[in-house]
């Protein structure tokens, strides 16, 4: 049977159950009138009662409070009433009125308290009975078309942002080419290779100086010269970089009670500090230059670049809802095949989507 015929002939039998259920209602509904009013007139009579002559002071007194409790307190329970349903709801209290009359109440009235038990009892048992028959007799709700309906307008939602996100990486993918094309014919990846070949060579002259001038650290310290020169060195060679003319000089000073080790290195220092000072600074210009370019360069692409991050973010958010979407769709699936099994047993025959 296809499901579309299975749930015309589910109504057909959800209104006939809902008729037959109506009809059990208004049966126990009434019934439910008639013994209320049968225990409202056992309380009256309860109420009515005179207290024998012969029972104490204090016993009369607690008979008297034990009573006008019990009463008032079945009275309330059963003045929210009103069918079989809301009987339901009172149960609970009830069953404790059923035990919660006083034991001087019970020995002074047993026969109306026993008797407004028994009544007690009886809508227990109406409510049981009332339950089982509507679970006999009725039909369970099922709303396959609502399930039908909820997973048609998710499949059209996760078709939208799936489209969304198609067009939003296509738009990605241009941006990126643009931004390529952009920087290919600035020449930025020529200008950042010269970059990280010119920050080498410097980092290379000046360690080649700062080596030589290391060599100068133990018998300069063994002097005990004093100087300024003297105690910047000892403590860190860039010296040499940061004040050459001043430095060369120093070392001129000096150069004649060092060893022959150190005075190579003094040496190669007089000879070559001022050249390669000279040389670092014009590579620390040509640096400057290239990363001057570079930023023009960037500056240029920045637009491209937050529209990149943007659109990115934008597909994240849009693929993060798709995530939920196929969840929900995957949940809402279990859901509408569960109630086609249901429905299966309902009708007895096999169903197809």
């Amino acid at each position: 049977m296809r499901l579309e015929q299975a749930l015309e002939e589910y109504e057909k039998l959800r209104k006939k159950s809902s008729k037959e259920l109506e009809k059990i209602r208004k049966k126990y509904n009434k019934r439910l009138e008639r013994k209320i009013k049968e225990l409202l007139k056992r309380i009256d009579q309860l109420e009515g009662r005179n207290i024998p002559k012969d029972v104490e002071g204090n016993i009369r007194k607690i008979v008297t409070a034990e009573r006008r409790n019990y009463v008032t307190a079945l009275r309330n329970a059963l003045a929210g009433i009103e069918d079989m349903e809301s009987l339901g709801k009172r149960l609970p209290d009830l069953a404790k009125l059923h035990v919660g009359h006083g034991k001087y109440l019970l020995l002074i009235f047993e026969k109306e308290v026993y008797a407004i038990n028994r009544l007690l009892k009886e809508l227990n048992e109406e409510y049981v009975s009332y339950y089982n028959e509507l679970t006999e007799k009725g039909l369970e709700e099922l709303n396959l078309e609502g399930t039908l309906r909820e997973i048609n307008e998710t499949e059209e939602a996760i078709e939208s942002i799936e489209a969304e996100v198609e067009e939003l990486q296509e738009r990605l993918v241009e941006l990126e080419k643009e931004r390529e094309e952009l920087y290919h014919e600035s020449g930025l990846a020529r200008i950042e290779d010269e970059m990280a070949a010119v920050r080498s060579r410097i980092r290379g002259a000046e360690m080649e100086v700062r080596s030589k001038a290391s060599k100068l650290q133990k018998p300069v310290k063994r002097m005990r010269l004093g100087e300024p020169t003297a105690e910047e060195l000892i403590r860190d060679t860039s010296i040499a970089l940061k004040n050459p003319g001043d430095f060369v000089k120093f070392v001129a000073r000096i150069e004649p009670r060092l060893e022959l080790k150190q005075r190579k290195a003094a040496k190669w220092l007089l000879e070559n500090l001022a050249g390669k000072v000279e040389e670092i600074n014009r590579e620390r210009k040509r640096l400057e230059e290239l990363e001057n370019r570079r930023e023009e360069i960037l500056r240029k692409g920045a637009s491209i670049e937050e529209e990149i991050r943007r659109i990115k973010s934008l597909i994240a958010k849009k693929e993060a809802e798709l995530r939920k979407l196929r969840n929900r769709l995957e949940h809402l699936e279990g859901e509408l095949d569960e109630g086609i099994r249901k429905l299966e047993e309902i009708l007895g025959e096999s169903i197809e989507r």
